[in-house]
């Protein structure tokens, strides 16, 4: 799937049409808003569901963000740098 950048887009604005549109987002609601074909949505969907990126509801009809999604959100939560007075991150290092 990640044979070129334009793919790793594809998958991340599946995965953010997912978060905006919500719990239970069918592939025909996904198909209406993401400029890309037909085949290219089922083949990125059945990747992520794979990766456990995103989870099929139970009822089958649409999807939700997966646990590894979440584990990014957590990490990135728990990353986020404490800014200075500056407005910039604090490092340890400092630039001459």
């Amino acid at each position: 799937m990640a044979r070129e950048p334009g793919a790793v887009d594809n998958a991340f604005a599946v995965l953010e049409a997912v978060a905006d549109l919500g719990p239970g987002v069918t592939t025909r609601t996904l198909l209406g808003v993401l400029p890309m074909s037909r085949a290219t949505v089922y083949r990125i969907l059945k990747h992520l569901v794979a990766q456990e990126y995103l989870v099929r509801t139970p009822d089958l009809s649409g999807f939700v963000l997966g646990v590894r999604v979440v584990a990014l959100g957590r990490q990135a939560e728990q990353a986020t740098v404490p800014a200075t007075d500056s407005g910039r991150p604090h490092t340890s290092e400092s630039v001459v």
